[in-house]
């Protein structure tokens, strides 16, 4: 601030209270444009900081919703997440119900091993829900004229019909015939139906009982390998199996099954032969299922040959395998 100091009753001099005065708005001018400016400074400080803070923001807001879509679990009493788990719902791909399956052949007369596998696609991993199988009658019979070479081949009633593969559910299992069934046709419309109480069987002709391993090629997670009994490979008369957890099968990954018969396909087992007057082999060993296959035995002119004129060829295939979804993905896509 300025002072005009004058001596006592003289006017102050203006010119020099109006240059004093100007002096002041100039430097007050000064202060306040030097204030704006470093306002000007601060503001545009501020506003760098604050779109800094929103871009981080932004960062973070788009990897907590990454992290929220790849959420696989969380970590124990804490509610969190671990990203070492992935879970078969977040494999990308699209999901395509689909059968894996496999047939293997039974052949007569044999309780051999047997083998067949599976190979995983390249399109996308397998995800088994349920295991199954079913077993395939491909019975056939020749029949040669006695004292001849001379023969036809037959397919029996039960070729190409689906049979349980275990004989848990035969119903008929111990009904014993009481006698000799003969039940006539109408005169001049085909031949008796002969049975021997001894001689037929009360199962289910080409009924199988099977013991399962299954082993993989290419898994780091094997399974059990035990044999599993086929009476529990399925559930019931032959529904799917579920499994108590998805079970998860890299492509390119080898599924084998190592197949056990427990017995051959329709057994002479238990059956009494020879014990009819006048014929050594009648009736036949291997006969006890002819009734029901349509080979008749009164019509085989036994009375004139002590051999079986019959050769039976219980042939079967086995389709065992399992039923799920494939994740199908593009190539690299979803590696394990």
């Amino acid at each position: 601030m300025f002072r005009f100091r004058t001596p006592l009753g003289q006017n102050p001099d203006f010119q020099e209270v109006a240059q004093a005065a100007n002096a002041g708005a100039a430097g007050a001018r000064k202060m306040l444009t030097d204030l704006q400016v470093a306002e000007g400074k601060w503001s545009q400080r501020y506003a760098d900081l604050e779109t800094q803070l929103r871009a981080t923001q932004s960062n973070y807001e788009a990897l907590r919703a990454a992290v929220s879509r790849v959420q696989v679990g969380g970590s124990p009493g804490r509610g969190g997440i671990d990203l070492n788990i992935q879970r078969i719902e977040n494999i990308p791909g699209r999901r395509i119900p689909f059968d894996y399956t496999v047939d293997i052949a039974i052949p007569a007369g044999s309780t051999a091993s047997v083998q067949g596998s599976i190979s995983i696609s390249q399109e996308g991993p397998f995800i088994a829900v349920a295991r199954y199988a079913a077993f395939n009658s491909a019975y056939q019979f020749r029949y040669t004229t006695p004292f001849s070479t001379t023969g036809a081949v037959f397919n029996g009633r039960s070729n190409g019909r689906y049979r349980p593969v275990h004989s848990t559910y035969d119903v008929n299992d111990g009904q014993p015939v009481s006698a000799v069934t003969y039940a006539q046709a109408f005169p001049g419309t085909g031949a008796p139906h002969i049975v021997s109480p001894a001689n037929e069987a009360s199962f289910r002709s080409m009924e199988m009982d099977f013991r399962i391993q299954q082993r993989e090629g290419g898994s780091s997670f094997p399974r059990s390998y035990l044999e599993i009994p086929s009476a529990l490979w399925v559930k019931g008369l032959g529904e799917p199996n579920p499994l108590p957890a998805l079970d998860f099968y890299e492509r390119g990954e080898v599924i084998q099954f190592n197949l056990v018969p427990l017995h051959q396909p329709n057994p002479a087992f238990g059956n009494i032969s020879g014990f009819a007057t006048g014929f050594t082999d009648f009736p036949f060993i291997d006969s006890q299922w002819d009734a029901i296959e349509g080979i008749n035995d009164e019509a085989q002119d036994i009375g004139d040959s002590q051999t079986d004129p019959v050769t039976r060829l219980p042939n079967g295939i086995l389709t065992i395998g399992y039923w799920g979804y494939r994740i199908i993905q593009a190539p690299g896509a979803g590696q394990m």
